[in-house]
């Protein structure tokens, strides 16, 4: 069975993953996933966001679109803890396996999950239960770093931020160290999972985006 890659993850505590979340680099990276969603979502969508951490994918996404119904999942109570304390306005967080959804099949508009399918045991598995819970017509994004990025690519994403590409360089080469996936392997998840159902795209110059759809 095809699982996430097997080399070593050096996974930050909660704590240093906040504060890294809430940084200029991956502060920019979410404000362009929630507005990716933000523009594509129908009024009053029901949306999960799997491996959600901190929160910030739905607290950003909460302020451009009010009208949604907005979950937020994590195995890491203590993410989810810190969660809760600084997002108090959005009150549907849960802590649960990503490869055991707690839902039952078809209830979810739009499914998210940003740099955590890397970290699951069994990839395949996980995308199997995002798969399960959408609705007929539903999606779901699967947002992770792109191993294969390119300096050129990642000075194209400094400017388009106006951040300095240094910065960016260097953030992206130490967090990508144990945390990007190459197209092959992140496709083969993919692939088992869903069948024919997905399409994997790079975006932003340093990023997959896997699409997931329900028919």
């Amino acid at each position: 069975m095809a699982t996430a890659p097997s080399r070593f993850h050096l996974e930050p505590p909660p704590w240093l993953y906040a504060r890294l979340a809430k940084g200029p680099l991956f502060r920019r990276i979410y404000r362009r996933f929630a507005a990716d969603l933000a523009a594509s979502l129908p009024a009053g969508a029901q949306v999960l966001d799997v491996g959600t951490g901190p929160g910030y994918l739905p607290a950003y996404l909460a302020r451009e679109r009010p009208d949604l119904d907005l979950w937020g999942l994590d195995f890491s109570y203590a993410m989810i803890r810190r969660a809760r304390k600084r997002h108090p306005g959005l009150q549907k967080w849960l802590v649960a396996d990503a490869q055991a959804l707690p839902f039952p099949a078809g209830v979810f508009d739009q499914l998210s999950a940003t740099f955590s399918l890397h970290i699951w045991p069994e990839a395949a598995l996980g995308v199997q239960e995002m798969f399960r819970v959408l609705k007929p017509g539903g999606r779901a994004w699967i947002f992770e770093l792109r191993r294969e990025t390119t300096a050129g690519e990642l000075r194209r994403f400094a400017l388009t931020e106006g951040l300095p590409f240094l910065m960016v360089y260097l953030g992206f080469k130490v967090v990508s160290w144990h945390h990007s996936l190459r197209q092959a392997e992140f496709a083969a998840s993919l692939r088992e999972a869903a069948g024919s159902q997905w399409d994997l795209q790079p975006v932003h110059h340093l990023l997959w985006r896997a699409e997931l759809r329900r028919p």
